[in-house]
């Protein structure tokens, strides 16, 4: 009987024992987890090191009207003031290719105008325009030089996040290097282009562009928007503005995907080539569906009107749904478009559409857009 009743208080002692401990070790990871929250170990405390990865790469772009002769051997007190526009640019490669907005350089053409790249460092170098294209806003530059040029990091496997940290570095109204922080407020933003120098028209369009809260002013665009280890994630490009309203916080830069693919675009063939097909065409609604428009469908895009010199003349009609492109299904203006887009001069697509209420079979050949 003893033995029973010490038995039965040794397992009521460790039991006690193993409750207060496991409650005990449960408080205090709370509490490192707590803690690792606001004061993780892990977080930078300075953004410094990004900083000295990337920012050397991103360069102060001048614009010149001039008739100086210049070898690009001169430093910038070289270059006189007068006449004179600024922005942004980024390194991309060691033998000379840097990235900018096409605004930024579309009015360089102009006879006597020169294009200036200045280092970080002080060292200015002339520069010509390899090639650029309207559409996405995308410029490339070209230096020529022995010296070893600083190169933006990149690395393709990073997607940028909503929430991720970021930082804007680039030449604000003609001050000199600035850095400015933020966060991705949104991404894969659409739109068709800039319309005034760095202001955004968000329609729809084959751009595709991260939304931040840095700050991005007059003289950023065409600089680099990186990630906390420095990455290059986008060049920043514009900022939402309305003669209506005051906007603050709401800037955009060209995704790197984007941006590196109209780049390689530009040095091999000297321009974008891409497919045009003649059509304006808007997202089918649920109104739409309703309406029967779309026959069984459930998605596809409306053809609102048709280029009368475009390939699509006489084969699409105005209203035709196109429900899906060589047996691909259509669900939005976006993957059509890119569908389109990226298909070469002469290619044939396959088009089902319904029209009437009847589902159709067509092809068109496509030519390349100017």
């Amino acid at each position: 009987m003893k033995s029973l009743i010490h038995a039965i208080l040794s397992g009521l002692i460790l039991g006690c024992t193993i409750i207060l401990v496991n409650q005990a070790l449960q408080h205090e990871s709370s509490n490192k987890i707590a803690y690792s929250l606001f004061n993780n170990d892990n977080a930078p405390v300075s953004y410094y090191h990004a900083i000295e990865r990337s920012a050397p790469a991103v360069v102060n772009i001048f614009i010149q009207v001039t008739d100086l002769k210049y070898d690009g051997s001169k430093q910038d007190s070289a270059i006189s003031n007068a006449n004179i526009s600024s922005a942004s640019g980024i390194i991309m490669h060691s033998d000379g290719y840097i990235l900018t907005n096409y605004h930024v350089i579309m009015n360089a053409s102009m006879t006597g105008s020169s294009i200036y790249v200045q280092l970080r460092n002080g060292k200015t170098y002339l520069a010509k325009v390899l090639g650029y294209d309207k559409r996405t806003d995308i410029a490339v530059l070209k230096v020529t030089t022995k010296d070893v040029l600083p190169v933006i990091p990149i690395n393709t496997k990073t997607v940028p996040r909503l929430g991720d940290v970021v930082l804007a570095i680039g030449n604000p109204y003609n001050i000199g290097q600035t850095v400015t922080v933020g966060i991705i407020s949104a991404v894969g933003r659409s739109g068709s282009g800039i319309t005034n120098m760095n202001t955004l028209d968000l329609k729809p369009g084959i751009q595709e562009f991260i939304q931040t809260d840095a700050a991005i002013n007059s003289g950023n665009s065409g600089g680099a928007l990186v990630n906390t280890k420095g990455e290059y994630i986008g060049m920043n490009t514009a900022t939402l503005s309305s003669v209506e309203t005051q906007t603050n916080g709401i800037s955009f830069a060209i995704s790197a995907e984007l941006s590196l693919k109209i780049m390689q675009e530009i040095i091999h063939h000297g321009r974008v080539i891409r497919g045009y097909l003649g059509i304006l065409a808007r997202d089918s609604a649920y109104s739409d569906i309703q309406d029967g428009k779309l026959g069984s469908y459930q998605s596809g895009i409306i053809v609102t009107s048709i280029d009368p010199n475009g390939p699509a003349q006489d084969i699409l009609m105005q209203n035709d749904v196109i429900v899906s492109i060589n047996d691909v299904r259509v669900t939005d203006l976006k993957q059509a478009m890119t569908m389109i887009a990226s298909s070469k001069p002469d290619t044939v697509l396959n088009f089902s559409v319904v029209r009437d209420g009847k589902l159709i079979n067509c092809q068109v050949t496509v030519v390349e857009q100017i």
